[in-house]
């Protein structure tokens, strides 16, 4: 996934590549930060309201180290959505929502960037916004679907963990094991692991594949 580790036979496809590289990594993190503060606003909480956060403009959502970090090494950030919980009509279901937002959101535009690449692929790549859209498209799906997978993770402070902790019960042993080492046990997932975090990534991919490879 890594951008600067592809092979280009030309300056030009490198530029096309980048751009469509950092154009779906902006779009990916901003509508799953953006699906967090809705859901939380929709649900009683009116914080990320106030902060901007209801907003689909990527400059209220990006952090630009996690941006850099993302185009570099293939793994990033956004800025988190402050919510309220207290602020929620229901608490646990305002959690559990707000949570999974992201990672349907994820879910959703890998699911249509996939067909989207398809359907692009159907042309002939003799110009240059052709292959681009091919390429955005492409990393649309796959950025995402990295997303959505990780964030499924139930380790602190991902979404996947959020979930375990709304769902169990209060104070359990798992929830205060994962706010004290759940940082460092994240880090040594993605330095160590990269290759189960891959083969969960195409076990998920691959029904989103064979849908689309049955239409096009």
């Amino acid at each position: 996934m890594l951008l600067f580790y592809n092979n280009f036979d030309n300056s030009i496809d490198f530029i096309i590549f980048a751009v469509a590289y950092i154009l779906a990594i902006l779009l990916s993190l901003s509508l799953h930060e953006f699906a967090h503060a809705y859901v939380a606003y929709k649900n009683g909480d009116n914080t990320p309201k106030l902060q901007g956060r209801v907003s689909l403009n990527p400059m209220k959502h990006i952090d630009p180290i996690g941006i850099l970090c993302c185009a570099l090494f293939g793994f990033g950030w956004a800025r988190p959505v402050q919510i309220n919980t207290g602020n929620f009509r229901n608490i646990k279901k305002g959690i559990g929502w707000t949570s999974v937002a992201g990672i349907l959101m994820n879910l959703i535009l890998s699911f249509l960037g996939y067909g989207l690449f398809c359907l692009s692929a159907l042309f002939t790549a003799t110009n240059g916004l052709v292959f681009f859209l091919q390429q955005f498209f492409y990393y649309l799906f796959l950025i995402n679907l990295s997303l959505a997978v990780f964030n499924l993770l139930p380790i602190y402070p991902l979404d996947g963990f959020k979930l375990v902790e709304n769902y169990t019960k209060y104070n359990n042993g798992y929830v205060q094991f994962m706010y004290k080492y759940g940082n460092l046990i994240l880090i040594a997932v993605i330095v160590f692991f990269d290759s189960l975090l891959m083969s969960l990534i195409s076990i998920v991919a691959t029904p989103i594949i064979r849908f689309w490879h049955l239409i096009f």
